[in-house]
């Protein structure tokens, strides 16, 4: 496991996210999903990124309330980095919502030439997508679904946010990797429409979920 002390000069601006209780900075451009890190499919995530020298421990000894999964440079063949973080999936939400309304200029990632709008979408039980990372969100139950979702187990690409609970969304996005939630595809899409006075919030999370 690794634990970094991250230098904010290094990091693109517009995309830090500030823990100031413990003192640590998060570049949030190529974050892909942020999830609770306390199920048992997660858990076998993280274990196999320490095996692998791609854990990211950001704690500095404090409890690991979040996930967040990193896209691999390039889109590399090889999955990205996991930064464990001892902030909540929802409070990392509510953060970059404020950043993102501060900022006077958009940002880029490394990953394109196009400049950034990130919205971070709830997924079910205080997990978060970033939604400009999304390119399909289906049913689980057709044939080419299921072996889309078996190939992204085999590649250590599926992220598991569904609690136990049913499957009832397969999130795709554009790092291949393939991210299983507990909440109807559409209302998935719904939450990636916001309203100016507030309603339908993104990060919102609703009864049960």
């Amino acid at each position: 496991m690794t634990n970094l002390d991250i230098d904010s000069s290094s990091l693109p601006s517009g995309e830090i996210l500030e823990d100031k209780e413990l003192g640590t900075l998060f570049s949030a451009a190529e974050v892909i999903v942020i999830v609770n890190p306390d199920s048992a499919p997660i858990q076998r995530i993280i274990s196999r990124a320490q095996e692998e020298g791609r854990l990211i421990d950001l704690t500095k000894g404090a409890e690991a309330r979040a996930a967040l999964f990193n896209c691999a440079p390039n889109h590399a063949t090889t999955p990205g980095h996991i930064i464990l973080a001892a902030m909540s999936p929802e409070t990392f939400g509510h953060r970059f919502a404020i950043t993102q309304t501060n900022l006077k200029q958009p940002y880029y990632s490394a990953n394109t030439q196009f400049p950034m709008n990130i919205q971070l979408i709830n997924i079910g039980f205080g997990n978060i997508v970033s939604a400009n990372r999304v390119v399909a969100i289906v049913s689980p139950e057709s044939a080419p679904i299921k072996r889309i979702v078996s190939e992204a187990r085999s590649a250590n690409r599926l992220i598991d946010a569904t609690y136990g609970r049913r499957t009832r969304a397969v999130i795709v996005t554009d790092s291949a990797h393939v991210i299983l939630s507990a909440i109807q595809p559409e209302t998935v899409a719904h939450r990636f429409f916001t309203h100016k006075d507030g309603q339908n919030n993104p990060l919102e999370k609703k009864p049960g979920f």
